[in-house]
């Protein structure tokens, strides 16, 4: 189930990456919204942009439906966490690649400008052209708006994801989520600080590293009580910090520190200290 999902997601990001400037140069030539004819033109070839983004609609469903399910492999148990994990090797590895890509897809969505503003000038010109705009044209989605509204929307459905598997586990202790997030952070923390290790590591996957920590303190920091920045927190930011500016470029670590600025719950609480602070915010 986890690889069609990733299968999806692999899709999905090329997709989106190669959406480019959509349909701006044809929008920016029509002048007047008046001419019909011209905006039905118009409309043709926007519909296929916009079918484009709907389908990253879509795929929130299944990440949200995926996450669950890849938490329970992980967490339930019976075994020891470590032990678990260690079962559960190729189920970790797709939860990592799964958290990869929502922070690749939110990266490139944030960048896009005319993904959005495609759809809401489809949005607007549909209930010009065509008098019964529900039965006409790409099936309109109050969803699609909204994700569009998001700033990080797949990070946003991973979060739902983690939600309802603990809201419908609620008899399992916080701590076999959170472990698992602590243990796959530290798993990539070992694969970046050792020589032998980081040796056989491409760039590619030296990035991917840096974004599942990224994405894990994320989720760490949204269902711990305390977050993860606090100076006695089970995460040693410092050291994902100090990994992450290490092994990727200037671009790179600036999008991902970011997102632990932006993104996560307690970043901003009075506990996280300054020095941890200024270790993110410069450069």
């Amino acid at each position: 189930m986890a690889e069609d999902v990733l299968h999806d997601c692999d899709e999905v990001l090329a997709d989106v990456t190669s959406y480019g400037n959509g349909c701006y140069i044809e929008r920016s030539q029509l002048k007047n919204d008046s001419d019909i004819q011209a905006l039905k033109v118009l409309m043709t070839k926007l519909e296929p942009f916009v079918a484009r983004t709907c389908s990253y609609y879509e795929h929130v469903a299944k990440i949200e439906k995926i996450v669950p399910i890849i938490l329970w492999e992980l967490s339930s148990g019976p075994l020891p966490l470590e032990e678990q994990l260690a079962n559960k090797q190729s189920i970790a590895k797709q939860f990592a690649r799964l958290i990869g890509f929502v922070l690749d897809f939110d990266v490139v969505k944030m960048r896009t400008a005319q993904i959005t503003n495609d759809y809401s000038y489809y949005r607007r010109a549909k209930h010009i052209v065509y008098q019964d705009f529900e039965d006409q044209g790409v099936p309109e989605l109050p969803q699609v708006q909204m994700f569009l509204c998001e700033g990080n929307p797949m990070l946003k459905a991973l979060c739902n994801g983690v939600d309802a598997y603990m809201h419908s586990h609620q008899t399992l202790p916080i701590n076999n989520t959170t472990d698992v997030f602590v243990t796959i952070i530290n798993v990539c923390r070992f694969m970046l600080a050792n020589e032998e290790c980081l040796a056989r590591l491409t760039d590619s996957s030296k990035h991917l590293c840096c974004r599942v920590m990224t994405g894990l303190v994320i989720l760490f920091d949204h269902v711990d009580q305390n977050g993860a920045f606090v100076s006695n927190s089970s995460i040693d930011m410092r050291d994902v910090v100090r990994l992450i500016k290490q092994n990727t470029t200037q671009e790179q670590s600036d999008c991902l520190l970011a997102g632990l600025r932006f993104t996560t719950k307690h970043y901003n609480d009075s506990s996280t200290p300054k020095s941890l602070r200024q270790m993110i915010e410069v450069k």
